[in-house]
């Protein structure tokens, strides 16, 4: 690694840190700068602002997901629906790995309500998903699995719709974080969604899923914890 490119994962990693420990709001640029010894120079070669910071780790954390997805997608033999569910998981925010991170952009993105970088998140999701999606159907379509008579467009639809499912469950959990009866709510938000998303790419009911719902529940409950914190 170039020592440019070292300083910089640096401050990803101190970043990353102090947003878990103290919350996004309560870190400032001066906090990193401490974490580090590093002058404010230093930091704004590599970050214009805290908020650069935050949608780089994002990034970074995104582009470590896509690593692992590649090699689960083609690693060992899969069906189409299971290569498509292992996608869809993807645009889930409550399927990130680290549960902190889940919590964090629940607060800025849908509690404080920062509209650019939710929709930076989209984005990123968005642009990296979607031609896989859209080679999955073709192959559906190819082998039987699903029928669509266009495979690249009904797939960029289908991530659009999941993205919006993921939005509005996240607004659930924002705006009842303590109220059990809001993962009902969320549950059949997901059996309206894998109705829809079925029915748009012709597949078997049942075959197509956006969330986990155990996990999700689950994740829910420790991120509405963290969230209080």
């Amino acid at each position: 690694m170039k020592k440019g490119d070292l300083k910089r994962a640096q401050i990803l990693d101190a970043a990353e840190r102090l947003f878990f420990e103290k919350g996004y709001d309560r870190t400032s640029v001066q906090d990193i700068l401490d974490a580090l010894g590093m002058s404010k120079g230093g930091f704004y070669h590599y970050f214009d602002s805290k908020e650069s910071v935050l949608r780089s780790v994002s990034e970074r954390r995104a582009e470590t997901r896509f690593e692992k997805l590649s090699s689960e997608l083609y690693g060992v033999r899969r069906s189409p629906v299971e290569r498509l569910n292992l996608l869809l998981g993807m645009a889930n925010l409550f399927e990130a790995e680290d549960v902190r991170f889940a919590a964090l952009m629940l607060r800025l993105c849908y509690v404080e309500g920062d509209a650019s970088m939710r929709d930076h998140q989209r984005r990123i999701l968005l642009d990296r998903l979607a031609p896989y999606v859209a080679d999955v159907i073709d192959e559906g379509v190819r082998d039987g699995s699903f029928h669509a008579r266009h495979p690249m467009e009904v797939g960029r639809l289908l991530l659009l719709l999941a993205l919006d499912t993921d939005e509005e469950a996240c607004r659930m959990l924002a705006a009842e974080p303590d109220n059990p009866d809001a993962a009902i709510g969320m549950l059949e938000l997901l059996n309206a969604w894998r109705d829809a998303a079925e029915n748009l790419i012709g597949a078997p009911y049942g075959s197509v899923r956006l969330f986990d719902a155990a996990k999700m529940v689950g994740d829910w409950q420790a991120a509405a914890a963290l969230m209080k914190e």
